[in-house]
């Protein structure tokens, strides 16, 4: 199966887990794609000082990939660190981030959930 630029889903999701401005989702995967396995598999993009805020994932594992931009991730030990493209975040179950864009540019990253129990 072939999916074509253009032919994603598209999310608007405002104040992302209590971030501030609005997270652009567009979904390269749909939900019953993931076979039970996982929940997200989308690009992401956020424009300058945007965020989505403090999360934990509880049952599953997140990957982030930054392909553009420039931002901070905090993470729950306390560390804030930041973030380029080539950069990725992994966020175990039980663990939680947050990622804000510091730049001036759309910070644009692939995000990717599975669940632990998968």
């Amino acid at each position: 199966m072939i999916r074509k630029n253009g032919e994603y889903r598209i999310d608007i999701r405002e104040k992302m887990m209590g971030g501030n401005g609005c997270f652009v989702v567009e979904n390269i995967l749909e939900p019953e794609q993931f076979y039970g396995k996982g929940r997200l598999f989308a690009k992401g993009t956020l424009a300058p000082g945007d965020s989505v805020g403090w999360h934990v994932h509880q049952a599953d594992t997140e990957i982030c990939y930054f392909l553009s931009g420039t931002g901070i991730v905090k993470e729950d030990d306390g560390v804030q660190t930041n973030v380029c493209a080539g950069d990725s975040n992994i966020v175990a179950p039980g663990h939680g981030h947050e990622i804000i864009n510091t730049g001036e540019q759309d910070l644009v990253y692939i995000a990717l959930i599975l669940f632990a129990e998968a």
